[in-house]
């Protein structure tokens, strides 16, 4: 199973581009494939601890995370009605959104850079302070990549909540300025806890992608040309001609089908390892 990106539509100006992760699959293995790239044993962990040993329970740990907090140490009590009745009920806008962030992280791996980690970039700041407020932080030694992630049950929706958000253009922004602004070293703090860092020419050089993405309910028509035009809606101050906006989305049959496999595949998993 894979996916491959297809752009979509550019922006008069050339500098965004709107794209979407298209593929041959049913809807049905397609929530198959989003679950093995995200539970994938090697892959989860790479997201969490890079080049450290993985331990029975730490992989639990990592698991517990696609999981509502009141499934938790009770796997094996959880039947499929209660996983649907909490679905159905109580709608965890904030597990939805790191179910998106935690996708978009392994996306960005497998299409933008296989040596990008998470980690945050502060700019002349204490190393406990995050700067840039984006969803999905990622670099290498050749790539700076910023994510913003949303799941919602319609493209359009998710994509007005990325360009309409003022958070979206100003959280930008401030970012360049501090970037471009920049006399002093840039310090990189990767998810294993190692500090590196770049000097202001050194980061100014590399190419930045800001990688927003909607997963999202997929249209009954499957046309979302009005959606696209909404790329020319971006204008961001100063924005270097190196770096990327790239806009992609992922349809999927059901959002909540999707959760419920997601919460159902993790619970059984954990039960497993116990």
């Amino acid at each position: 199973m894979s996916l491959i990106i297809t752009n979509k539509s550019k922006s008069k100006c050339s500098k965004y581009e709107f794209n979407i992760y298209e593929h041959s699959l049913s809807l049905a293995d397609l929530d198959k494939y989003i679950l093995e790239v995200l539970y994938d044993e090697e892959k989860l962990n790479y997201l969490f601890q890079k080049n450290t040993s993985l331990s029975g329970k730490d992989r639990i740990r990592q698991l517990k995370r696609f999981v509502e907090t009141s499934f938790c140490n009770r796997e094996s009590a959880v039947d499929d009605n209660e996983i649907k009745s909490s679905i159905s009920s109580n709608i965890n806008e904030s597990y939805y959104s790191f179910f998106a962030e935690a996708l978009l992280a392994r996306l960005n791996i497998d299409y933008i850079d296989s040596t990008l980690v998470n980690g945050v970039i502060s700019v002349s700041e204490n190393l406990t302070k995050i700067s840039t407020g984006a969803d999905v932080c990622m670099f290498s030694d050749t790539h700076l990549v910023l994510g913003e992630a949303k799941f919602y049950g319609t493209f359009n929706k998710g994509v007005h909540s990325i360009i309409k958000d003022s958070s979206f253009k100003s959280k930008l922004e401030d970012y360049l300025k501090n970037i471009i602004s920049s006399d002093s070293e840039i310090v990189l703090k990767g998810i294993d806890g190692n500090i590196s860092e770049k000097t202001s020419e050194e980061i100014r050089k590399l190419p930045l992608i800001l990688s927003g993405f909607v997963l999202h309910t997929q249209n009954k028509s499957n046309k979302y040309t009005s959606t696209y035009n909404l790329i020319n809606k971006i204008a961001i101050k100063d924005f270097p001609s190196h770096y990327k906006i790239h806009l992609y989305h992922l349809p999927i049959e059901s959002k909540d089908e999707l959760i419920f496999k997601a919460q159902r595949k993790a619970l059984d998993l954990i039960i497993e390892l116990k």
